[in-house]
């Protein structure tokens, strides 16, 4: 009964319940909840919580909310992870695009204070962020929440971190969506991984049915599985391209070619880049150009697409004009890509079968 009459009263109150803002002081006759605080003198000092309302059902919010917005001008700087551990490298690269403002991490499930403690602390980043924030829609649909906006609105950078991208594509509502798109227009930081990654791209794979196989996929380009979305929050620099996450290390080549086929086929393009990320790999986009970084034997996969391309329902993918490229740490080079700069395999699929042309 305390629990439940603790969680009512910072609520109404306009504590986050469990957030770094609410005391709770139990007295014999009842409880005082007290949120911010007071100055040595006995007046209020600023909550740096108070820059955003209290968000509602559905969102939570926590992390390091820092001393207040510094509001400075970010670098645009795209980041983008395969899933896995992060690699520092990038993260950091990620950290001081902020150039010293505020993180948003958006995020439909598990926690508040890892990343805000990556970003913040677990990084040598210069200059640190001033906060690092996360904003959890534990309800996606809640996503349009006021303080949800608000805390996104005022930062100079935002991350996407893994989970289920239906919960992004599909659950966000517009005004998220909005206010993403929003967020790149002003030119801040963006990036994110797994799912977050994904989700980045002209194209994605919105796993609304759940995940696909390469063989599943491969068999059946059409089935309703194999669920496409177009992101209305996509990163510029990612137009023409889709990506995919845990790449090799899930098979998930022939996946992203029947992807990449589909999405060459339903916006009528005559060409359409893909990007895997293996666990562990990433990719760091600005100022037109690109530089991967992982750990050894991880890798970053270009694939270029040209066509034509076979769809028929219940039909194996058909797809020819197919170059892969393997970039390695530290390979770099212009962005979008300069193709006649680098060595690839020229692959096909025929009958729902990947291989090299005969």
């Amino acid at each position: 009964m305390l629990g439940q009459v603790h969680k009512r009263r910072l609520e109404s109150s306009g504590c986050r319940p469990g957030g770094p803002r609410a005391a709770v002081l139990a007295i014999s006759a009842g409880l005082l909840v007290a949120c911010g605080g007071t100055t040595e003198g006995g007046g209020p000092v600023d909550d740096p919580w108070d820059r955003c309302p209290s968000p509602g059902p559905g969102v939570t919010i926590g992390g390091n909310p820092g001393s207040g917005d510094q509001g400075p001008a970010p670098q645009r700087r795209v980041v983008l992870m395969g899933g896995g551990s992060e690699d520092d490298d990038a993260a950091t690269l990620f950290v001081e695009a902020a150039s010293g403002g505020d993180i948003v991490i958006l995020r439909a499930s598990g926690s508040l204070t890892s990343y805000p403690d990556y970003f913040a602390s677990g990084l040598s980043a210069s200059p640190p962020p001033s906060s690092a924030v996360t904003v959890l829609t534990g309800n996606p649909g809640a996503g349009g929440d006021p303080a949800a906006l608000c805390w996104l609105g005022n930062a100079e950078a935002v991350w996407l971190a893994g989970g289920s991208q239906w919960d992004y594509l599909g659950g966000w509502p517009t005004a998220l969506h909005s206010g993403l798109a929003e967020a790149n227009m002003r030119g801040v930081a963006i990036g994110g991984t797994s799912a977050g990654a994904v989700s980045l791209g002209e194209a994605a794979f919105d796993a609304r049915f759940g995940t696909v196989t390469s063989a599943e996929a491969l068999a059946d380009p059409l089935h309703q599985d194999v669920s496409l979305s177009y992101p209305a929050f996509s990163a510029p620099e990612l137009g023409g391209v889709f990506v995919d996450s845990h790449f090799f290390d899930r098979d998930r080549e022939g996946r992203l070619l029947v992807f990449l086929a589909r999405f060459l086929s339903e916006k009528d393009r005559s060409e359409v880049v893909g990007l895997g990320l293996d666990e562990r790999a990433a990719i760091v986009i600005q100022g037109g150009t690109f530089r991967v970084y992982s750990i050894p034997g991880q890798y970053a996969w270009l694939y270029r697409v040209r066509g034509p391309t076979e769809l028929g329902v219940g039909q194996p993918l058909e797809l020819s004009g197919i170059t892969r490229f393997r970039l390695a740490p530290g390979d770099d080079g212009p962005w979008p890509p300069d193709f006649s700069s680098l060595q690839g395999t020229e692959l096909q699929v025929r009958g729902g079968v990947v291989g090299v042309p005969q």
